[in-house]
C-alpha cells in the first residue's frame, strides 16, 4: 500500500471550483488509473493537503494517460491552484496500519 501527500496552493476565492473539480478529478484517477481514491484536508496555512491511496508504488508511477474527454476535470483543478498543479510532499510505503474506522468504546464487563 502507498499513500501520496499532495499539497494544493489555492487562488484566493477559488476554493469551491477547486474542491469540486478535486473531487471530479479524484474520480476519474480512481476509476482510470487503479488509485484507491483520497481525502481532501484543509490546513490552518490555508493550503488543502490530499492523502492518496494506491495499491503500489508501481501503479501509482504507471504511465498514465489522459484521454482528451477525461483530462478537463484535471485542467479545471490546475486552473485553481497558485503554481499549476499539486506538490508532492511524501510518498509513504505502509509499514504498519493501527487505524480504527470507529472510535474505541470500552466494553462494561458487569
Amino acid at each position: 500500500m502507498l499513500a501520496v501527500i499532495l499539497e494544493f496552493d489555492v487562488i484566493d476565492g477559488m476554493e469551491e471550483q477547486f474542491k469540486a473539480s478535486w473531487a471530479e478529478t479524484t474520480k476519474l484517477i480512481y476509476q482510470h488509473f487503479g488509485s484507491l481514491g483520497s481525502i481532501l484536508h484543509h490546513s490552518e496555512n490555508g493550503k488543502f493537503i490530499a492523502y492518496a491511496q494506491w495499491p503500489s508504488l508501481d501503479v501509482y508511477e504507471n504511465d498514465h494517460y489522459w484521454p482528451i474527454d477525461k483530462n478537463q476535470a484535471r485542467d479545471r483543478m490546475r486552473a485553481t491552484l497558485k503554481i499549476g498543479k499539486p506538490t508532492v510532499l511524501h510518498k509513504l510505503i505502509l509499514d504498519t496500519d493501527l487505524l480504527k474506522t470507529t472510535t474505541y468504546t470500552a466494553v462494561n464487563s458487569n
